[in-house]
Parts: structure tokens; C-alpha cells; sequence
């Protein structure tokens, strides 16, 4: 009806139509706060409640169109590097094989001493069969040198202690 009004009104007439229709459109927009829409019904007034209604989803601004789930969050725990087993591997006065590791470390933290060797992560290992001695002593033989420092030792075993030797 719109339309058929608008070829027999005069242009005047018609821009004064479009400004009411736009003014109608604008209060229903903004005027109708959001927690209202559909309050009308329970007060009585129909008529507003069903222009709200047919004005679509631009008056519920803030809400969602349609039903998601929310996305779940990720943690910032959960991770961890495996362990190193580094330490004492054999301890004072036990008697182990050749080739065994007495001492897993970082860097020098116990020193080598008579019949103990050196690998590249700086495992200390035995050369030959024996009892592992731990001491303290000067490991640089500089005379100015009075730093203490744990040293490793195997003692040789006589032929009949094999016996008794730990298997790691």
C-alpha cells in the first residue's frame, strides 16, 4: 500500500513519509532498552511487543544469532622435560667392574682420581675392577691452589674379591 500511495503523492509528501518511517525505525531501535523485549505481553501492550518482533535481529544487539558451544581455554601447565637420573650411582666402599658409572653429573662436581675415567658428559666411570673411595683433595697441583675438592678413587681388588662384585 506503501507504493501505490507513493505514485499518487506529491514529492514533498513522499520525503515526509520516509522521515516518519525512519523516525519510527530509529525509536523502535534505541528507545526499547533490550532487557524489555517481550516484557509487552505480560504488561498488556501487544502492539509493541509485535512491532519489536518483526524488526528482526538488529534489535537484539549483544546477543547470538544462533547456538554455538563455547571454545574451550588451553592450560599453561601441563609439560615437563623427562628427568636426567643424574648423582651417586655406587656408593663409598662398594666394589664394582670395570667400566661401571659411579657418578652422573654436570660439569666437575666430584673429581677423578686413580683409576677412574672422564666421558664427554663427565661421568666418572671405573677403569678397573675394585672398591670406589671417595676423599677430599687439591686437584690442581699448583702450589698457590688450596681448593678442596671431592675426588673419586678405586682401590684395585685382590683376584679372590670378584665374588662380591655389584653388577649395576
Amino acid at each position: 500500500s506503501l507504493l501505490t500511495m507513493a505514485h499518487r503523492t506529491s514529492p514533498p509528501t513522499l520525503l515526509l513519509l520516509l522521515a516518519v518511517a525512519v523516525l519510527v525505525a530509529f525509536a523502535i531501535t534505541f528507545a526499547v532498552p533490550q532487557n524489555k523485549i517481550g516484557a509487552g505481553v505480560v504488561r498488556g501492550n501487544f502492539a509493541a511487543t509485535n512491532v519489536i518482533r518483526t524488526c528482526g535481529p538488529s534489535v537484539s544487539r549483544g546477543l547470538s544469532a544462533m547456538a554455538h558451544k563455547k571454545g574451550s581455554g588451553s592450560t599453561e601447565n601441563g609439560r615437563d622435560s623427562q628427568s636426567k637420573r643424574l648423582g651417586l650411582k655406587v656408593t663409598h666402599g662398594k666394589v664394582v667392574p670395570a667400566g661401571s658409572i659411579i657418578f652422573r653429573q654436570r660439569g666437575l662436581t666430584v673429581h677423578p682420581g686413580k683409576n677412574v675415567g672422564v666421558g664427554k658428559d663427565n661421568t666418572l666411570f671405573a677403569t678397573k675392577t675394585g672398591v670406589v673411595q671417595f676423599s677430599n683433595g687439591s686437584v690442581n697441583r699448583a702450589k698457590k691452589s688450596k681448593r678442596i675438592r671431592k675426588i673419586a678413587h678405586i682401590i684395585p681388588a685382590e683376584p679372590v674379591a670378584e665374588t662380591n662384585v655389584e653388577q649395576l
